[in-house]
């Protein structure tokens, strides 16, 4: 069966400009007789913001990712291990030698080095990092993709608005749409480039319109022994499926018509084509694409607990490459200043570490990358002590984070939707903006 997913949002068959969009709301401002504060005009446009559907990207790094070996090198600290550092282009600036392209592109990058939470438990950090909320066994809450798509739902499109590309390490098969359901569940793809095997028909088109309609005069008499609110989710799903599998926009996800030099700049790694075909995706009105870095070898992704200094090495080889062509592609675009590139894993790594390298998970002094998307880039926010073990300098919640990405995308984090459950739920309970990003 094909698997139900989201619809994207309207109207963004091309890319808006931010900076003509800011002009015409400065001019609009400028006619009016009250002077308002940028936050005022912010908030009297944010129908306006999300009608030109700003998009986001999350890179994650599935595992938790090792900061002094990225993006926190503590050069002379006794917890660093044997890598070292690099410059990067922006002065006084350095990371991780494995990082040797992003180093370019850091000028683009603002990178927060003082990210802090509670948990160390993979599937409990999974779950804070991906929702915004920490684990309760009532309440299945949405995954921020799918925050995002419900925000941006028209029913009437025919792509997804919320996609997947790679395989994760742990099934958190709960971290989706949750208490939202089932319409704003992610579409997944594992390998970027390939469709599923169960999205293209089996049949062609009129044969499956016939058996779609012969479907539905059974779902009415289902309908009217009781079941009507089944019969109408059910049949949501296979109308939005079937304009999917018959669109002509499935092209999208083919990345052959793309220029062999471009897909060798993204590397051909399946991390590299999956950020490519991110590009696309948003390209299309896509509202929210992750693409997962799970490593090449084993399955341990960034989970380092052992062989840290061989495994750190090719697995920042397989993203630096891929996530500078990214940022500089968006850019050549003009597609940056609508679109939020995240980098980020589910927690850190200890100070601490074993004779091959290998450390443990660590929830405190970890680091989130954030390009694109109006953000103030060319900046470090926070910091850790001389040997990385505790946050020295403007500690960064992930509620905090919630919050900044709100604000980015044109979203009230008080607004509450109501569950399944008749519950009310905000976007966001907590947490402040990371004003410094702007």
């Amino acid at each position: 069966m094909i698997q139900p997913f989201w619809n994207l949002h309207a109207g963004r068959d091309g890319v808006s400009q931010r900076r003509g969009f800011l002009k015409q709301l400065c001019a609009g401002a400028a006619g009016t007789a009250v002077t308002l504060s940028w936050r005022d005009m912010m908030i009297a446009q944010a129908d306006e913001l999300r009608k030109r559907g700003k998009s986001m990207i999350l890179l994650w790094m599935d595992g938790g990712p090792s900061q002094f070996e990225t993006f926190n090198p503590k050069i002379g600290s006794k917890n660093q291990g044997p890598s070292t550092d690099i410059a990067t282009n922006l002065p006084g600036v350095r990371i991780s030698e494995y990082l040797p392209e992003t180093a370019k592109v850091m000028d683009k990058i603002a990178l927060i080095r003082s990210m802090h939470s509670s948990e160390r438990d993979h599937f409990r950090a999974i779950k804070l990092v991906r929702t915004g909320y920490p684990i309760n066994p009532s309440i299945a809450y949405p995954t921020w993709g799918s925050v995002v798509a419900r925000d941006r739902w028209d029913p009437g499109y025919a792509l997804p608005a919320f996609v997947r590309i790679g395989a994760p390490r742990i099934k958190t098969r709960d971290v989706d749409a949750g208490v939202l359901g089932p319409r704003y569940d992610s579409f997944k793809i594992n390998t970027a480039g390939e469709l599923p095997e169960d999205v293209l028909p089996s049949v062609n088109s009129q044969r499956l319109q016939r058996r779609l309609a012969l479907s539905s005069q059974f779902d009415q008499q289902f309908a009217s022994t009781g079941g009507a609110d089944r019969v109408h989710e059910k049949q949501e799903i296979y109308q939005r499926t079937s304009r999917f599998v018959l669109s002509p926009k499935l092209d999208v996800f083919r990345l052959d018509n793309e220029p062999d030099k471009l897909r060798d700049q993204y590397t051909r790694s399946n991390f590299g084509q999956g950020c490519l075909l991110a590009r696309r995706l948003v390209e299309h009105g896509a509202s929210f694409i992750e693409v997962f870095s799970s490593g090449t070898t084993g399955d341990q992704g960034w989970d380092t607990h052992k062989n840290g200094w061989k495994e750190n090495p090719m697995l920042a080889g397989e993203i630096d490459q891929a996530y500078a062509t990214l940022l500089r592609d968006l850019e050549q675009r003009g597609m940056l200043e609508d679109t939020l590139v995240v980098w980020m894993g589910e927690f850190g790594r200890t100070p601490k570490f074993k004779p091959d390298g290998g450390r443990e998970h660590y929830s405190d002094g970890w680091i989130t990358c954030l390009s694109g998307g109006g953000v103030k880039t060319g900046q470090v926010i926070g910091a850790t002590d001389k040997d990385g073990v505790h946050v020295s300098d403007r500690p960064v919640g992930v509620q905090d984070l919630f919050v900044t990405f709100c604000n980015i995308l044109g979203l009230d984090p008080h607004e509450e939707y109501v569950t399944d459950q008749d519950q009310p739920l905000a976007l966001v309970k907590g947490g402040e903006l990371i004003t410094e990003l702007f």
